[in-house]
């Protein structure tokens, strides 16, 4: 489980130690992972993943202290709002190497000890952004996520053959603290603001991602988007409705 350390990624892995499963989390901040771990009686691999050397011997750790693994929950993500020509480069580089490369480095580092498993799944926790963007300063956040509904595709095309099922989990709002770290700028204060309104709990998302991977291995959920009913299917930067 990586993004383990708060929002949606600790909400899956306490819902996942509750129902039964050995859980294994992944995540930078050392201080929180290591007391989640400890709640929830799991392992706590810390990692940032962007540092794929670090991903990869976390993985393996986690599998050598799991016995194996049966299943990946991709949720580490991060989100840089603003408009295309204010933004420094540097910050599209950030979101991309966070919410595409480092899904990839974490999943390239699972792969055989997913595959080694009797009916393995890979989730990846995308975002409505990735079937529509949200909104002018939502563009390179958006990008990231298409490619993440993108390279769940193509895993599904290379290893559903060997019995590994891919979903995709597309959340609208979510009342998690990604934007918390953010620069200070209207944008972040507008989706902060509509996060804490309109948003699900992270356990709404917890529980997609517990049914997802309940299901029996011949059947697989290709696409589970969940949105709250309050939100409008529009951008973040358009007000809410009175």
């Amino acid at each position: 489980m990586t993004g383990a350390s708060s929002g949606i990624g600790e909400a899956v892995a306490r819902a996942a130690a509750l129902a039964g499963a050995r859980v294994a989390v992944l995540a930078r901040r050392v201080d929180r992972l290591t007391a989640l771990a400890e709640e929830i009686d799991g392992v706590a691999v810390a990692a940032d993943v962007t540092d794929h050397e670090a991903v990869a011997e976390a993985v393996a750790a986690a599998a050598d202290r799991l016995d194996g693994l049966d299943a990946l929950v991709n949720s580490a993500g991060i989100t840089r709002p603003g408009l295309l020509a204010d933004t420094d480069p540097a910050a599209w580089r950030m979101l991309f190497d966070v919410n595409v490369v480092g899904l990839l480095a974490v999943t390239r580092a699972a792969l055989p000890h997913l595959l080694a498993a009797s009916a393995p799944s890979v989730v990846n926790v995308s975002s409505m952004s990735g079937r529509r963007v949200a909104g002018p300063a939502s563009g390179a956040y958006a990008a990231t996520k298409f490619a993440v509904h993108a390279l769940g595709e193509a895993l599904r095309m290379e290893l559903q053959p060997r019995g590994l099922r891919v979903t995709t989990v597309a959340p609208g709002f979510v009342r998690t603290g990604i934007a918390d770290g953010e620069p200070e700028s209207p944008f972040r204060e507008q989706l902060a603001a509509r996060l804490a309104e309109e948003g699900l709990p992270p356990t709404e998302i917890a529980r997609a991602v517990l049914h997802v991977l309940a299901l029996p291995a011949e059947v697989t959920v290709v696409e589970y988007a969940v949105m709250p009913t309050a939100q409008r299917d529009h951008g973040f930067l358009e007000p809410p409705s009175s």
